[in-house]
Parts: structure tokens; C-alpha cells; sequence
């Protein structure tokens, strides 16, 4: 945290990851650190009881440098100095711990030296700055985020929540992530370039508590029968009832996100092991061999024995 401090910027993130303890996901703990111990915010609040940067940290320990009103008194400030030299220890220490930063934080990770030949992003309005100061860096934009290594960097303001939720996502897995959106009432979101989101986060920015229920339930068990009449009684409706919310709220029906679900897994699956196909499909939900290969044949022109090949481990 350093002066000029964008109240969002910092109180986004730190909802999202504070939801993980909150939840019983893991015990994560949080430290507001700087080098200074109080800060006052762009928007005119005085934050205090920030902590002293840390000597050491561990391997499994995320850095965010939060983004602040960019001006060049800031930058040539002694607080700026402290905090790119302590990012740049902390880059070169054994530990090498996740470093992400929010908006214009990307610019303190750049004095650091921890952008060079790394993809990278900002808030759209200092992209051409940023490059200009950094250009060994590979600034990009009109992205959300953008992660190279272990550093991450986004967009800035709203966009550092949806970072967080990846990261959340990176860490917990996907379900978790789904959760800490769910309880924050966050949707995923995608911004034009971006990489498609898994499907397991498409379809998940409505607030019907029943389809959420539905879509927990198809994620933990991709074989269940989702057109079942005895499915749908789990949730105390019909199937013809289930099948029109579940359309109204995600413009797919339930077997539909199920098959995405199943076909996302299958992807993962051929990119990440060696396992037979025949396995591949059971783990997928799938009743056969042949009923994956009708469905994937469907979704995808490569044969799954091509797809792998065209995506070595």
C-alpha cells in the first residue's frame, strides 16, 4: 500500500480473498504491509495499521501491489524506492512467491525489474505510458489480466476482483472460486481478447440460488442422469420446470452445460495425461467411448489423438 491508494483497487481484492478464510476454503491470512504505517487513499481516506514490509516470505505467498493515483511525485518518492527495491529482493530470493499487481501497480513492478520480457497489462488510460517507461516489457491491452510465471497484472479497479477470483481459482480450485463469486455476488467476466473462461464459469453471472444448486450439483457428478424425473426431485421440482429456469438464466439447458462440462474436462484431460482415451471418457461422465467421440466430434475438428499431439505436455 503506498500513497494515493485507489480504494478499490485495494478493497476489491481483499473482499475476494478474504472470502476464502471466511468460507472455510483454507486459512488464508491477510497482511496489509507498506512502508509506510498509514496511507492516505486517492479518495480521500486515511488507512492505518499498515505493517511493515516483511523481511522473508514463503514460497506459497501472494504479493499484490496495489495500484495508486500515478503521478511523478509518487514515483521519485522515497515510499515508491523502498517498495520497488523490497519487490525486487523478494523476486530474486529463493522463495520466488506469486506477485501480482492492480491497475498502475503494474508500474512499481516495473521499477522493480520484474516486467522485463514479461507479458503484462495496466489500466487502458497508462497502457502507453507504462510501455514507454518499460519497454523491455510486453504490454498488452484491452485484457482483464494477464499472468506470465509467476507475475500477474490487471486492468485495474473492478478488474483487480476478477484477477483475484483466478488467482483464488489457481490456488483452491475451480469450485472455490465459484464460491467466493457466488458469496460476493460477482460475475465472471470475459472482455474481447481475453481467453475463453472454462465453462464451468460461463453461465454462472445470474442469481437464481436453484440453477446455482443445479450447476454445483452437474460439476461434482458429470455421469448424473440431469434428465432424470428423479434429479430434479432432488431440487423438489420437474424436469420440464428445471429445464426452463436453467434456460431462462443461462440460455442453455441442463444437459447442454453438462456436455460443456464434460467436454471441458476431456480437453484438460488430453492436455495434461497420458491416460487412455476409454478412461479419459469414464472420467469424463461419458457411458461410452462412443458416446464421447460422437460428442466430441461434434465440438472439435481435430480426433482426440491429434488434439493431444497439438498440445504436448
Amino acid at each position: 500500500m503506498l500513497p494515493g491508494i485507489h480504494m478499490l483497487d485495494l478493497a476489491g481484492p481483499l473482499q475476494i480473498l478474504s472470502t476464502v478464510a471466511e468460507l472455510g476454503i483454507g486459512p488464508l491470512a491477510i497482511r496489509c504491509v507498506g512502508p509506510h504505517s498509514s496511507v492516505q487513499a486517492f479518495q480521500g481516506l486515511e488507512l492505518g495499521r499498515v505493517g511493515p514490509l516483511p523481511a522473508r516470505l514463503q514460497p506459497d505467498d501472494l504479493v499484490l501491489a496495489i495500484g495508486s493515483k500515478i503521478t511523478d511525485t509518487l514515483i521519485r518518492s522515497p515510499a515508491w524506492r523502498e517498495a520497488a527495491d523490497w519487490l525486487r529482493s523478494v523476486a530474486a530470493a529463493n522463495e520466488r512467491p506469486t506477485i501480482a499487481a492492480v491497475c498502475t501497480g503494474a508500474f512499481l513492478l516495473g521499477d522493480a525489474g520484474l516486467l522485463d520480457g514479461r507479458l503484462c497489462t495496466t489500466h487502458y488510460a497508462h497502457v502507453g505510458r507504462l510501455r514507454a517507461r518499460h519497454p523491455k516489457a510486453s504490454v498488452v491491452d484491452n485484457r482483464i489480466f494477464v499472468s506470465d510465471g509467476n507475475i500477474w497484472t490487471s486492468a485495474g479497479v473492478a478488474s483487480g476482483i476478477d484477477m483475484a477470483l483466478q488467482l483464488v481459482a489457481d490456488a483452491y480450485g475451480d469450485e472455490a472460486a465459484i464460491r467466493v463469486a457466488r458469496e460476493n455476488v460477482v460475475p465472471f467476466r470475459r472482455f474481447s481478447s481475453d481467453p475463453e473462461l472454462a465453462s464451468k464459469f460461463h453461465s454462472r453471472s445470474h442469481g437464481n440460488a436453484l440453477v446455482h444448486a443445479v450447476q454445483d450439483a452437474i460439476s461434482a457428478d458429470l455421469a448424473v442422469s440431469v434428465s432424470d424425473p428423479s434429479f430434479a426431485g432432488t431440487f423438489a421440482t420437474s424436469v420440464r420446470h428445471l429445464s426452463r429456469v436453467f434456460a431462462r438464466e443461462t440460455g442453455l439447458t441442463p444437459k447442454q452445460y453438462q456436455l460443456a462440462l464434460r467436454m471441458d474436462k476431456a480437453c484438460r484431460l488430453l492436455e495434461g495425461s497420458s491416460l487412455p482415451i476409454e478412461e479419459i471418457a469414464e472420467q469424463c461422465g461419458f457411458a461410452s467411448v462412443q458416446a464421447f467421440r460422437a460428442c466430441w466430434n461434434k465440438a472439435q475438428p481435430m480426433t482426440p489423438g491429434e488434439f493431444r499431439q497439438a498440445h504436448p505436455r
